[in-house]
């Protein structure tokens, strides 16, 4: 039985059904033909009563109707957990269509997400060529996390003749792990020999190989694409495929022509154009982008921002301030816009007034980082009791960021040479909190910056004990281990065990590289320091690299990877050390 409109009106129409009888009118007949009739009367022909076939709907055993009209009754009266308790039960017992359908739908309005996707199996299941039955699968299958079952479900949606939003299965692959993705990838790929035509599978597979790191592939696809028409996602993928190839410059040059052609009236691509501008140092061509989406929409706090931001780049201080305090006439981005205008105040040496803009950017994103420049100033003033008091007094106010407040302040007195009452805040703090790991965690990096190794394995050791899977003081432990103590092989464990829950973190694979350096692997070690430098290009890795590839006497490419890492950071601490240590200069 399918259920429609009201399950209490369909199942009183079936119980009543029988003894419904309409008698289609009769045309009126002539007098004449009347007349000329010989009336006979004859007994009515008894009415037969349809066969269990001819029905227009399936009866429900008695029980399983008490059941569902229960479950009827209930959703009327506003006790929907109580109504989906029941249609579950129906739809599991009864497996109809109808019921599952029902429980679907209520299911996904109480947001019960594991219910909704059982009903919607069933539901698919006894009803193959519905729509909607296999659409509303496919959802609650990708919010599961399983989206090759998905993909089953939409290509059903597509062979019944619906719309199969194949795309959406490109962004919700953004955060899969390596193996899902490739799974996902390669039934992306038998569907399109299946539907080589169509466009949101090619789509969905050109995004999958971009996120996947095959760049040329995916740009070959969107190209494609492009050939017969022009889509906006498709144009921003092309846009980021030419980015991560380092093909700046051919970006801005696509996406000029684009905006200076059909789409030239797209808000969207115009904003993605000035980004790629103001990335690409271009300020006065972004500045022009901005400005003309400004005179649509002259209340876009997001604009009026990036505004403010290229003038503060340009040093132009006065046109930036006239867009921070646009933002606060037109109440968009308050906080921001107090924020920046005391950044400025600050770099003109406006103590007063940069302390006023920082106390005004509210509760939100900028608080922390507005409390941590107040602090700054005063202590820069020699105005550390006044800086403590306030502090304590923003502690009192925001309870739920206590301890944010505490490591500004701790941070603030260890760096000033007030070490001992640094850690006592600290310690006073976790009296009152003793398993928070944020806070053990910071004394353990403070304990690491000025040399105290007990403290630093300490705290890292509880953290680990309270939450056995927090990779990161593993990492942390182990990594302090094999730099500065000769216990290399139990650094080698902890890494180890840091780098099995987070395979791919570029900071474990440095630490693993390091490690193994200390234990002479030198083999070893390059593999995974050349990993970790193509994962995240960063100074230290380099400079970890470099060494190993000095001490096996590959002295040349040490030299070039210290100085591309050098140019993109010429003042780095740790690659200019090594650099002098091991060739002097």
């Amino acid at each position: 039985m399918k259920i429609q409109k009201s399950l209490i009106v369909v199942s009183f129409s079936f119980l009543l059904g029988s003894c419904a009888s309409v008698t289609p009118e009769q045309p009126r007949e002539s007098q004449e033909e009347q007349a000329a009739e010989v009336v006979v009367e004859v007994a009515p022909e008894p009415k037969k009563r349809p066969k269990p076939h001819e029905y227009p709907v399936a009866p429900f055993q008695r029980d399983a109707l008490y059941e569902l009209l229960v479950a009827e009754v209930a959703g009327y009266r506003g006790e929907y957990e109580t109504a989906l308790e029941k249609y579950m039960e129906m739809a599991e017992e009864t497996r109809d269509a109808g019921v599952a359908a029902r429980a679907t739908r209520l299911a996904n309005y109480l947001k019960r997400s594991d219910l909704a996707l059982k009903a919607a199996q069933i539901w698919a299941d006894v009803d193959p060529d519905s729509i909607d039955a296999h659409r509303h699968s496919a959802d609650q299958l990708m919010r599961a996390g399983d989206l090759e079952g998905a993909v089953y479900h939409m290509e059903a949606v597509k062979n019944l003749g619906g719309l199969a939003n194949f795309d959406v299965f490109a962004y919700r692959a953004a955060n899969l792990d390596e193996a899902s993705r490739e799974s996902l990838l390669n039934a992306i790929s038998k569907l399109l020999e299946k539907h080589p035509a169509d466009e949101q599978l090619q789509f969905a597979k050109a995004v999958l190989l971009e996120q996947k790191g095959e760049l040329e592939q995916a740009l070959e696809l969107a190209d494609r694409l492009l050939a017969d028409k022009q889509n906006k996602n498709v144009i921003i993928l092309k846009v980021n495929a030419l980015k991560d190839l380092h093909r700046s410059d051919d970006a801005v040059a696509f996406l000029k022509d684009i905006i200076e052609g059909t789409s030239g009236d797209s808000r969207r691509l115009r904003l993605i154009f000035a980004r790629l501008l103001f990335e690409t140092r271009q300020l006065d061509k972004a500045r022009e982008q901005y400005e003309f989406v400004l005179k649509q929409a002259p209340n876009d706090g997001d604009v009026l921002l990036a505004l403010a931001f290229i003038a503060m780049e340009q040093s132009n201080d006065t046109v930036a301030i006239g867009y921070l305090k646009q933002m606060i006439r037109w109440n968009r981005r308050v906080g921001e816009a107090h924020f920046y205008l005391g950044s400025i105040a600050e770099k003109n040496k406006d103590v007063p007034k940069a302390i006023r803009e920082y106390r005004q950017v509210g509760r939100g994103y900028e608080f922390l980082p507005a409390q941590s420049r107040i602090a700054n100033l005063m202590v820069t003033q020699g105005r550390i009791s006044e800086m403590r008091n306030y502090l304590a007094n923003m502690r009192a106010d925001n309870p739920e960021r206590a301890n944010q407040l505490v490591m500004i302040e701790a941070r603030l007195l260890s760096d000033r040479g007030m070490l001992k009452e640094g850690m006592d805040l600290l310690d006073r703090s976790m009296d009152r909190d003793p398993e928070n790991i944020d806070l053990l965690y910071f004394r353990a990096m403070t304990g690491q910056k000025f040399g105290f190794m007990d403290v630093l394995e300490r705290d890292l050791k509880q953290i680990i004990d309270l939450d056995p899977q927090n990779s990161d003081a593993m990492n942390a432990l182990g990594y302090t281990l094999a730099d500065q103590t000769d216990r290399h092989e139990e650094a080698l464990q902890l890494i180890q065990r840091a780098l099995a829950i987070k395979p791919d973190e570029a900071a474990f694979i440095d630490s693993m590289g390091w490690v193994l350096y200390r234990l002479k692997k030198f083999d070893e070690a390059l593999v995974y320091l050349r990993r970790a430098l193509e994962l995240f290009t960063n100074d230290e890795v380099a400079a970890h690299l470099g060494e190993v590839l000095w001490a096996i006497g590959e002295k040349t490419e040490a030299r070039e990877v210290w100085q591309k890492a050098l140019e993109l950071k010429p003042d780095s601490e740790i690659l200019n050390r090594v650099i002098k240590e091991f060739t002097g200069q």
